[in-house]
């Protein structure tokens, strides 16, 4: 079984709200995502960077779980020749 393809360009809309994980440990990172779900409403776009290579697992993974909407995640290498990843959800409510 193969796993739906996540688009890695940035969708044309304007986030509702941005989450700076990176360089942050997973359980502090986790916390301040949590957190915007929770605080975002029915619609509204949370883009989420990290410096995480788990990224392009976790948040599929996430969205799967949720009625959240993966829209995209970019990677781009950053400085310390490191990766980087800004990753898009729509927030769905049930």
């Amino acid at each position: 079984m193969t796993e739906p393809a996540v688009p890695d360009t940035a969708p044309d809309v304007e986030p509702d709200m941005t989450v700076d994980n990176r360089g942050r440990g997973c359980a502090s990172g986790i916390a301040r995502v949590q957190r915007a779900l929770e605080d975002l409403s029915d619609g509204a776009v949370l883009v989420v960077r990290s410096t995480d290579r788990r990224a392009k697992q976790e948040y599929p993974r996430l969205a799967e779980q949720t009625p959240h909407e993966l829209l995209a995640i970019e990677s781009e290498r950053g400085r310390l020749l490191r990766n980087e990843y800004a990753t898009y959800l729509r927030i769905g409510r049930e």
